[in-house]
């Protein structure tokens, strides 16, 4: 099934006035275990409650790296003796 699909389905049952846990079973008995989540459709149902029906994604960006990458290249190439998780524990990640 089409995410598009269950967008709509969340939609249908939001303005049938289920509660989200009643949508997440409705669509489940009908589409199969685990088409809807609770956290997926409480995700939507708040979007809804706000006044956007929208149903296509949000842009997003690619996510913001936590490192300067030539930062890590030095660091790799100055410890090349040290292990990938040793590297790790230097900079928390």
């Amino acid at each position: 099934m089409k995410i598009s699909e269950i967008r709509v389905l969340m939609k249908y049952e939001f303005y049938r006035g289920a509660t989200t846990w009643q949508a997440v079973v409705n669509i489940n008995n009908v589409f199969g275990i685990q088409v809807a989540t609770n956290v997926t459709v409480a995700r939507w149902f708040k979007k809804f409650r706000s006044g956007d029906f929208d149903l296509l994604n949000e842009p997003r960006g690619p996510p913001k790296t936590q490192m300067d990458n030539d930062v890590l290249k030095a660091t790799v190439e100055a410890n090349s003796n040290e292990s990938a998780c040793e590297l790790s524990l230097m900079y928390n990640v």
